[in-house]
């Protein structure tokens, strides 16, 4: 199968382009930013005047009896994007001339029976509009459901330490998204059906689950149940590691049975392991890194499996300088499989990873897998309101004996034989975010994708350029 789509490609670390700071006064230090994560917000500050008011207050903290602790908490994110590819998949196949509307609606509400008790739920209403060729599964669409609903039990639900249960449909996202995300990026994101231990101390955290991804149904309204080919269990933990520049460091292990996973060297029931480090510092002023290692064992079939990956991230931001520049570099590699004919598949899984690597807008294609990448780029900060991001990657197969593969899925896109080339392409980024009014971030993004050698083969081979501009509401 010929698959050229390659623009915007997977995920790897949490420094994406940062969201611009609304106009207006600084807001109330306990309020919680307005993230993709409204699970993890607690409104329970305003059981008390606050200095700032909001339009939504009234509709974020309504109480329901004695006690700042009893309450019910509604919100809603509604985003729309206008996106537009020309020389879609390199040229080959059908092309849309005119681009496609994506849409995506998703309210929730987070209701307190006491300090150590809660429900929260979540649905999601996702569209694609003039799309030729129809909905991407799993990418576009999701004409109802629910994305979350679990129930949460344990003093870590009112307080910053401690430990709680957490037991239904949630989204987990340990670490910087290099193996687990929301997949925040395509218009519909990920959740999972299972169980998760949470324990939060003032020096470590450690979440331990046990999972199995929702598969989304693009077609049908609140269908969507759990994937009964993927099985996930883990334990994620987070300590200081202040060697390191005042940073910290996570130690992980994650575990993912596969009943038929598809690589270059067939398909088979996959049993896979994962050990990992990572050493971090998130972006502020001065040093920031995000350095990864990890490696993979198990079974493939009859085969074993030794796989690893590499992933670092380092930057400074110049605070003190006119639109506070962020230099930074990104290299990875994930391995590939060097010998098909062996009896060790050494192609890197990547589970279920981030879903976007530039922006949280725009769509991957190109999987962490059999891969080397380089990536600098530079972020700033125009004003107060406006930041952006400049950016360019250029992308290699780690083995010439491997194909290339689709992101996060492990679907071969193209096989080994299609290509002798390692160099597969490179692509240059540009993207804006303004806030012009509380609530409201709009973003624009513009990205180019060069094919490599190994794209030779494609007949009509031509640069792809993408466009994008969407619009977000939060409350």
């Amino acid at each position: 199968m010929v698959a050229v789509a390659i623009l915007l490609s997977a995920g790897d670390v949490l420094a994406q382009t940062p969201d611009p700071q609304p106009p207006g006064h600084v807001s109330d230090p306990a309020r919680p930013p307005l993230t993709p994560f409204p699970a993890e917000q607690n409104w329970s500050f305003l059981s008390r005047p606050v200095l700032h008011p909001d339009f939504f207050d009234p509709a974020k903290y309504i109480r329901l009896g004695d006690g700042p602790q009893r309450y019910i908490s509604f919100g809603l994110e509604y985003r729309t994007d206008y996106e537009y590819y020309d020389n879609w998949m390199v040229g080959a196949g059908p092309q849309d001339h005119n681009g496609y509307v994506l849409s995506r609606v998703m309210p929730h509400f987070d209701l307190h029976a006491g300090p150590d008790f809660r429900i929260f739920s979540e649905f999601k209403f996702d569209y694609v509009d003039g799309r030729v060729g129809g909905p991407r599964p799993g990418v576009d669409q999701a004409p109802g459901d629910v994305h979350q609903a679990f129930l949460e039990i344990g003093p870590h639900v009112t307080r910053e330490h401690g430990s709680s249960l957490r037991l239904g449909r949630q989204e987990v996202v340990p670490g910087s998204g290099r193996l687990f995300d929301n997949n925040e990026g395509p218009n519909v994101k990920l959740s999972f059906d299972g169980v998760r231990w949470i324990t939060q101390t003032p020096h470590l955290r450690w979440d331990v689950f046990a999972l199995k991804p929702v598969e989304d149904n693009s077609t049908g309204f609140f269908e969507d149940h759990p994937n009964a080919q993927q099985t996930t269990w883990g334990s994620y933990l987070t300590v200081p590691a202040p060697i390191l520049s005042r940073g910290r460091a996570d130690l992980y292990y994650m575990g993912l049975t596969t009943k038929n996973a598809i690589y270059n060297r067939g398909s088979a029931t996959e049993l896979r392991h994962t050990v990992g480090i990572r050493a971090f510092r998130p972006p502020s002023k001065g040093l920031h890194y995000n350095w990864e290692a990890n490696y993979q064992w198990g079974s493939f079939g009859r085969d074993s499996i030794g796989a690893w990956s590499v992933s670092t991230e380092t930057g400074y931001t110049f605070d003190q300088v006119r639109f506070r520049p962020r230099p930074m570099l990104r290299a990875d590699v994930y391995s590939g499989d060097g010998n098909p004919a062996g009896n060790t598949l050494g192609t890197y899984n990547s589970f279920f990873p981030r879903g976007a690597y530039f922006t949280p807008k725009a769509i991957p294609f190109l999987g962490p897998q059999n891969r080397v990448d380089l990536h600098p780029m530079i972020q700033f900060q125009l004003r107060r309101n406006i930041t952006g991001e400049v950016s360019w990657d250029w992308y290699w197969r780690e083995s010439v004996h491997d194909g290339v593969y689709a992101f996060g899925s492990g679907i071969l896109m193209d096989p080994a034989s299609s290509s002798s080339a390692r160099y597969v392409g490179d692509q240059g980024d540009m993207e804006i975010r303004w806030s012009p009014a509380p609530h409201f971030i709009a973003a624009f993004n513009l990205a180019g994708f060069r094919a490599g050698g190994f794209f030779d083969h494609v007949v009509n081979n031509r640069p792809p350029i993408v466009a994008n501009a969407g619009l977000i509401f939060r409350f």
